[in-house]
């Protein structure tokens, strides 16, 4: 049987320009089900706004063909599935009516799969009815802050939209205590608070919370297959915003005090220590740079690396050096963060010697790295040598439907403003994608 949801594209030989003809029709319904239609016909130029080949051979290269569906006397199927085979399909396709029964041997022998006399819109509504796939104009994996905008931007376009997160909506933002630099937001809302009200705004409009975890992927063909252990969900475009997390030191007392004292994001939380100490792990850009922005709250940063030098840029490096208010421990890691309610220290040990100590503290910025959420794809997409997805002008991964918003991708700031943009943007392109197939 054909994998209706693998096709993208179909070359329809025989396709007429007129719409009471069969061929029109079946053309403009899958068009209209999201899948490129690529007319073939000698005598017509143009078929609703399309360029018109006049054979199999005479389509671009350039254009990744998977199949070919026939609209023509069945003595001249011959010539055609030569083309067919040359060009390399998956599938012949041979109308209602068109038989030839040598033809179809081999383009069999030749690796294809056949259907004859048969109908391919009457057999893909069939395919719909009897599967009864969940079927969405936009899917987004993922519901952070860039997933749930998305999501709002989708719905209110009037799309059919939903949105599937494993755990829980808001992605980092909702395990974030305090807020203050969201805007509009005068005084500090709580992260859990505000993605709540992210979720509920998409809801309004019509959006589909999906309380699933994607497991994998098919990003080819027309229909998008996400797979949960629930179901598979189909999305005519998928938009992937599952976000980054922070890495992680894997000490005791980390996971207990995050967010009471234990920080990924100095951006986020740096003025909550004001005229307080700080500790800082790291010794990278992201490392320095955000010890440094910590500076403008905190009265003193130490500046925690496991090495005898930063690997942060030489510019940064200085500014680090010049700073009053940071201190650097050379050859050092964090062994264990202690407090009560809140982090009062940490331990440390040096690399070296092994002798360990402590340092009071009000706080403790954790910047080792960041490691995108991409476990669930197995397609060759590309990322950048850290695994982000890099993204093109209007977050487009390089597979016709499929975008990329928020942290996940490669991007110089990963914040929950930034990741909104993002999926404004991302929801805005998907719609633009689903009108161009539409015609």
């Amino acid at each position: 049987m054909i994998d209706f949801a693998g096709i993208a594209t179909v070359a329809i030989v025989g396709i007429s320009d007129k719409p009471e003809r069969a061929s029109y029709q079946v053309a403009k319904y899958l068009k209209s089900q999201g899948m490129r239609v690529i007319p073939v016909n000698p005598m017509i130029e143009q078929w609703c706004g399309d360029v018109c080949y006049p054979d199999v051979a005479s389509i671009p290269a350039s254009i990744a063909l998977d199949g070919v569906d026939v609209f023509r006397k069945s003595s001249e199927v011959p010539p055609v599935v030569e083309q067919a085979i040359a060009r390399g399909v998956s599938f012949l396709w041979l109308q209602e009516q068109v038989v030839h029964e040598e033809a179809a041997a081999a383009a069999t022998a030749a690796g294809l799969q056949v259907v004859m006399d048969r109908c391919m819109k009457k057999e893909y509504a069939a395919w719909l009815e009897r599967e009864q796939p969940d079927i969405y104009d936009l899917l987004i994996i993922g519901a952070g802050p860039a997933g749930m905008t998305a999501a709002l931007y989708g719905a209110r376009a009037g799309m059919r939209t939903a949105v599937m997160e494993g755990v829980m909506p808001g992605g980092q933002a909702a395990n974030t205590a305090i807020l203050e630099n969201y805007p509009g937001f005068v005084e500090p809302v709580e992260g859990p608070e505000l993605m709540l009200r992210f979720l509920s705004q998409a809801q309004r409009f019509g959006a589909i919370y999906l309380s699933e975890e994607a497991a994998c992927v098919r990003l080819t063909g027309h229909l998008k297959r996400v797979i949960s252990q629930q179901q598979t969900r189909y999305g005519r475009t998928v938009i992937i915003a599952t976000g980054a997390k922070p890495a992680t030191l894997g000490i005791p007392g980390e996971d207990r005090y995050y967010g009471q004292g234990v920080s990924y994001c100095a951006t986020c939380d740096g003025a909550l220590y004001r005229d307080k100490k700080v500790v800082v792990a790291g010794g990278g850009n992201s490392a320095v740079e955000e010890a440094l922005f910590l500076t403008k709250f905190a009265r003193e940063v130490v500046l925690i690396h496991r090495r005898d030098q930063l690997r942060a840029t030489q510019v940064i490096q200085d500014r680090a050096m010049e700073s009053e208010k940071l201190s650097i421990r050379w050859n050092t890691v964090l062994e264990a963060i202690e407090g009560d309610t809140l982090v009062r220290r940490v331990r440390t040990k040096h690399v070296q010697t092994g002798e360990t100590g402590e340092i009071d503290c009000d706080g403790v910025f954790i910047f080792i790295g960041q490691r995108p959420e991409l476990e669930f794809i197995a397609e060759d997409i590309a990322t950048t040598e850290e695994g982000f997805m890099v993204t093109d002008g209007q977050l487009g991964i390089g597979i016709p439907g499929v975008f990329a918003c928020g942290d996940v991708r490669d991007t110089p700031l990963r914040q929950i403003a930034t990741a909104v943009g993002d999926g404004a943007l991302a929801a805005t392109m998907a719609e633009k994608y689903l009108a161009a197939q539409r015609g």
